[in-house]
């Protein structure tokens, strides 16, 4: 029950909002919730909408979508009874609202072009009605999330020194050095890295460097690899360097295997945990989330318990 529960119906109501690739049709019911059904079509466009299954190999893939399959089945039927909950009330959504949510979808995700989105209706199977429909119903369940759950939390101080002294080892600062590369391939050579720790010495910023000289994959990031054990992820001329460096300096030019590095002790962690005053929003903000959950869960048993519900096996091969 709980696993099903981590992924909150809220992240999935602001998935259906994204159109992804192509679907394909699948026939059948997933589940009856009431009067009305969950098809396996429906679930299979949430999950592909939900998760990205592009990285998973494809031996694995039938067994992936086995095992998400019944957590957006299970999702769907609660976003279901929340939608019910709400018609029951007899609250009316302002069109306007509506109105004004497609418009953001279509500024910020279509760059305000109608042939995009409706490139992507089409490849979604879904008509402008039946999206339009989808941003409402997302719109009412997160309203409803907020009226049953969020503005009924109060934090008080001792809730979040408890939270903390329950769960202080999750705010452990992770260990190691971080560390920035600038990685310039044999065929750039020393003229590129000559140019790059010029740039560097001038006093541009190592992350600018990066970006314009490096040649990994890092490099749109800066060429920041976070915070690591330099002698599990670098050749030993770089962990030398690094080993040497003050936080917030950087080596000069290394070669290893032809490639040219130039590397940044950006920062050094013990791994130690802050004390509480030091991180009060951090802890403040996870406990805030956690009594949500555990309420949105109350809550979400509370409209099952008065709900008829059946889930059908279903074979998806």
């Amino acid at each position: 029950m709980k696993k099903r529960r981590c992924l909150t119906l809220l992240s999935l109501a602001l998935c259906a909002a994204c159109l992804r690739a192509e679907a394909t049709f699948y026939d059948g019911v997933a589940a009856y919730v009431n009067d009305k059904v969950v098809t396996v079509d429906t679930v299979m466009r949430e999950l592909h909408a939900s998760f990205d299954l592009s990285q998973v190999p494809p031996a694995q893939l039938a067994a992936r979508i086995h095992e998400l399959f019944p957590v957006v089945r299970d999702m769907l039927v609660d976003r279901m009874l929340i939608l019910e909950a709400y018609e029951a009330s007899g609250a009316q959504l302002p069109n306007e609202f509506v109105n004004d949510r497609v418009q953001e979808i279509l500024a910020g995700q279509f760059d305000g072009d109608e042939a995009k989105l409706k490139e992507a209706l089409r490849k979604s199977r879904l008509t402008h009605d039946e999206w339009v429909k989808q941003v409402r119903e997302n719109l009412i369940v997160t309203a409803m999330r907020q009226l049953q759950v969020d503005r009924k939390i109060v934090v008080s101080p001792k809730r979040v020194r408890d939270y903390y002294a329950a769960h202080k080892a999750d705010f452990a600062e992770d260990a190691g050095v971080r560390v920035r590369t600038v990685t310039i391939d044999p065929a750039g050579g020393e003229e590129a890295a000559q140019k790059a720790l010029a740039e560097l010495e001038a006093g541009k910023p190592f992350e600018e460097v990066a970006k314009a000289y490096s040649k990994d994959p890092l490099a749109a990031n800066g060429g920041d690899w976070g915070f690591v054990d330099p002698k599990e992820n670098f050749a030993a001329p770089a962990v030398a360097a690094l080993e040497a460096l003050k936080p917030g300096e950087h080596s000069g030019i290394l070669t290893v295997d032809g490639w040219r590095l130039i590397v940044q002790k950006v920062e050094v962690r013990t791994g130690k945990t802050p004390e509480l005053e030091a991180i009060w929003p951090q802890v403040e903000a996870a406990t805030r989330n956690a009594l949500a959950q555990a309420r949105y869960e109350a809550w979400i048993e509370g409209l099952r318990e008065k709900a008829y519900i059946k889930n059908l096996d279903v074979d998806l091969k």
